[in-house]
């Protein structure tokens, strides 16, 4: 029985297709990894040049390539060359990027200094650690200044940059406040970089889909902003990362032992 993980990855065409896409590093999927582990891996990698995307993401075309070519073989009995479907994938991203309205960054959401009119505070920081491309995200809600609601934490894999790792925490940050029904929230973030990408529209391509997900997300406020603030004011956070990320580590180096 074919496998969404085989028809995607594995099978020779997919293989195929894989190899000559001219990503920075390569892809090479692995035979234990689950569809979630090689698609976060996707996400990650950067289509290199002569292709012309820029910092639009190609995978996901190329995903739809192979599920249009296998049904137009199964139904239609039509076989796609492997060139014509990376072709296929290529114009399909390049006509979706072209088709995108830039919506100007004072319409989304706004970055401050100050705290007055908003019920809550939400404080967000994160650990990388590079030999395991890992990283633990930590953030919590504040009724005022130093009145804790609460605090919540979570480790990522496939984490390649301590600047992705503090938009990771941004944005699980923001989609707990959604969870939690809160309207008027101000995000602080002891990252420089990431505040100013959010408020200049990043040029980093590593963050780019995390900043597009901060957009998308700011809909969801009556009221949202974001402020860069002072590595001690992040103290509980920072503590909590890194105990979040040290036993993630722990974890993958216990795994091998129990094979």
């Amino acid at each position: 029985m074919e496998t969404i993980v085989h028809l995607f990855f594995h099978c020779p065409y997919a293989k195929k297709v894989w190899e000559l896409i001219p990503f920075s590093g390569g892809f090479i999927p692995m035979p234990l990894n689950n569809f979630d582990v090689e698609w976060k891996k996707l996400l990650q990698a950067v289509v290199l040049p002569p292709i012309g995307l820029g910092i639009c993401p190609l995978a996901p075309w190329i995903l739809w390539s192979f599920w249009s070519a296998r049904n137009q073989k199964l139904f239609q009995k039509r076989s796609f060359s492997i060139q014509e479907t990376i072709t296929k994938a290529i114009v399909d991203a390049k006509e979706w990027m072209e088709a995108q309205v830039t919506v100007p960054i004072s319409q989304k959401l706004a970055v401050t200094q100050g705290r007055e009119g908003f019920e809550v505070i939400c404080r967000s920081d994160a650990a990388w650690k590079k030999e395991y491309q890992a990283a633990g995200l930590a953030w919590s809600f504040y009724q005022n200044q130093s009145e804790r609601i609460s605090s919540h934490n979570q480790s990522s894999a496939f984490v390649i940059s301590s600047l992705v790792a503090e938009g990771l925490a941004m944005r699980a940050a923001m989609e707990h406040a959604i969870d939690l029904q809160m309207r008027c929230v101000l995000f602080e973030s002891d990252s420089l970089q990431l505040v100013a990408a959010i408020a200049e529209g990043s040029s980093f391509s590593d963050i780019h889909g995390i900043i597009s997900d901060i957009y998308l997300l700011s809909n969801f406020f009556n009221s949202v902003s974001f402020r860069f603030c002072r590595r001690e004011s992040l103290t509980f956070e920072d503590s909590v990362a890194k105990k979040t990320l040290a036993d993630f580590c722990l974890n993958q180096i216990a795994i091998p032992a129990l094979v």
